[in-house]
């Protein structure tokens, strides 16, 4: 089987299960938790034993209002600024969306979101990180 080349723009952050209007970028994160375990029968030799992971997700963009016709397909900045300000719990699907492709999903909490915005004539940004919930993410397909 030949290698496949992913690339950056293929793999996207959705909120529940909406585009988000002016995504630049996205990221995720896995940090796996261990426990130091010291037991007399290894003889003072220590090991790591796998606990569980913290998932978190990056996303950053230009501040664009989506339409009215966008609201059923699509979330924009004002939308994130208000599920972060009401500590909403949001679906997410991290990967690529064509089906069959490999994704992460499951529910997240907000915990960072910010906008800025100069006095030019230009589009404002905004970014933010979304925390998996333990216990809700799934490595799966899309469908």
């Amino acid at each position: 089987m030949a290698e496949t080349y992913v690339y950056g723009f293929l793999l996207t952050l959705k909120i529940g299960g909406k585009i988000i209007k002016g995504l630049e970028t996205n990221g995720l994160k896995i940090k796996p938790n261990f426990e130091t375990i010291l037991l007399k029968e290894n003889q003072g030799v220590p090991s790591e034993d796998f606990i569980d992971y913290d998932a978190e997700f990056s996303f950053s963009g230009r501040t664009i209002e989506r339409d009215s016709t966008e609201s059923s397909t699509h979330e924009d900045f004002e939308t994130i600024r208000a599920a972060a300000a009401s500590g909403a719990t949001v679906t997410f699907i991290y990967g690529r969306t064509a089906t069959g492709e490999k994704q992460v999903t499951g529910s997240a909490i907000i915990t960072d979101y910010s906008e800025d915005g100069g006095s030019e004539k230009k589009l404002g940004s905004f970014s933010g990180s979304l925390k998996a919930i333990k216990g809700t993410v799934i490595f799966g397909t899309a469908t």
